[in-house]
């Protein structure tokens, strides 16, 4: 009797790159990074699936790519001290003020693919597995496509969920936003950990019991506080159960995180940083004259505490 073959060796974990800030950056700077690893990945056939876990200082109120400024109360945020940003990817605006953010930027090859709906399955799953083990909360993907109305109307990310998204009970607990070019994709979204609804609706023009019945916030879903620490440590062991992700020890590796920061750099000066793209958008960048008015102290830069 021939011996048995021996069993086939169990494929090799994927290896992800892990970029954390959580000591914070502004609002331009961590939209011009992810574009530019956004870039990267388009441009490298080898550039490796990215999360990066990072928060916003000063706090800051993003727009959609395409979002009509009149639909936030802009004004508003700078006497609050809040930054603005426009961001590359779409949907409505977002309040970067006591929560963590996360971003993936990928190749669109296994497990990802060139199409939203199975990337989001695929990224919610891997966020809801790390808020279960960490906080034993409950979290459920959104089953159906968000009828035009109120979130739209608003600019408010949080008063709808989109499809794929993470809800609670019924409440969104998760906003995401994805982009895809050229073979490569990037989703952020944002994880509330403690939410002023007073100032949400002040921003957004929302009675804060409206949004306080259509989103909910970590530490609520938790029953806890919780750390923006602890928060990036639930989403990492996300990845690593739900994906089987191990993590880098070389980040980027050293021509890639020059080219990203070069880049990065290039984007703030030449985009993220402008007045006329964060207003106006895209329409806005075919004017030469718009392209020399930086954001400034007196439009959208005020000075604001750190948010902890």
């Amino acid at each position: 009797m021939s011996p048995s073959p021996p069993d086939a060796p169990a494929p090799a974990a994927p290896v992800w790159n892990l970029l954390e800030q959580l000591e914070g950056a502004s609002g331009a700077w961590q939209m011009a990074l992810d574009e530019a690893l956004l870039e990267e990945a388009a441009a490298n056939p080898d550039f490796r699936p990215t999360l990066r876990l990072y928060v916003f200082s000063p706090g800051c109120l993003s727009l959609g790519r395409t979002q009509k400024l009149a639909s936030v109360d802009a004004e508003g945020a700078r006497a609050e001290g809040l930054h603005l940003v426009r961001r590359v990817t779409g949907g409505s605006g977002v309040l970067h003020h006591g929560e963590l953010t996360y971003s993936v930027v990928a190749r669109t090859a296994p497990p990802f693919a060139d199409d939203i709906e199975q990337n989001y399955t695929l990224l919610s799953r891997a966020l809801a597995a790390g808020l279960a083990r960490h906080f034993g909360v409950s979290a459920e993907l959104e089953p159906s496509r968000p009828a035009a109305g109120p979130g739209a109307a608003h600019g408010a990310c949080f008063l709808t969920p989109a499809l794929k998204e993470l809800k609670v009970g019924g409440r969104k607990l998760v906003g995401s936003a994805q982009r895809r070019v050229r073979g490569a994709l990037l989703q952020h979204g944002a994880l509330p950990l403690r939410t002023d609804y007073a100032l949400h609706g002040r921003l957004f023009g929302l009675a804060p019991e409206r949004l306080r019945g259509a989103m909910v916030d970590l530490e609520e879903a938790a029953g806890r506080a919780v750390s923006h620490a602890e928060a990036a440590r639930a989403l990492r062991t996300g990845f690593e159960e739900q994906l089987g992700v191990r993590w880098s020890e070389g980040g980027l590796g050293a021509g890639s995180e020059a080219r990203v920061r070069a880049r990065a750099e290039q984007l703030v000066a030449g985009r993220y940083g402008l007045e006329a793209w964060t207003r106006e958008g895209q329409d806005a960048m075919s004017n030469p004259a718009a392209l020399d008015r930086p954001l400034s102290d007196g439009g959208f830069a005020a000075k604001a505490p750190r948010v902890e």
